[in-house]
């Protein structure tokens, strides 16, 4: 058993959500379905891009973004990352789920995006999207 619990591999993500109940579930389910978890957290587009760029390129396995925050939107912010030659999973979670609103994420430069609400299924699939699970 101690040799499993050691190779558990604990994944960082970057959580970037102005809503706290968002927060809340995103925070309960990534420890439930990870192994562990190293969670920081942005209320807003510009926090999540300082945190990338203070934290270097390889910081982070995965950011999940909201697309509606004050000061910075989850697209502009994800845009920014990525003009840092920042490589991570980006994955974009908004109620907004049109073509037109997804492709607009996917254009910003994220890999994948989710609809609202995040839920153990989706974070299940988004981990193994991206060999973190």
């Amino acid at each position: 058993m101690a040799g499993a619990a050691a190779e558990r591999k604990v994944i960082r993500v970057l959580l970037v959500e102005d809503e706290e109940i968002h927060r809340v579930l995103a925070r309960a389910l990534l420890r439930s379905a990870v192994g562990g978890v190293e969670l920081d957290e942005a209320g807003t587009g510009a926090e999540a891009v300082r945190r990338v760029r203070d934290g270097g390129a390889g910081a982070y396995d995965l950011i999940i973004t909201d697309g509606k925050m004050p000061v910075m939107d989850g697209h502009e912010a994800t845009r920014q990352i990525r003009a840092m030659g920042v490589t991570t999973p980006i994955v974009g979670l908004s109620s907004d789920t049109l073509p037109p609103d997804v492709d607009t994420f996917i254009k910003a430069g994220a890999d994948d995006f989710t609809p609202k609400p995040l839920s153990k299924e989706k974070l299940v699939r988004i981990l193994a999207k991206f060999n973190l699970a």
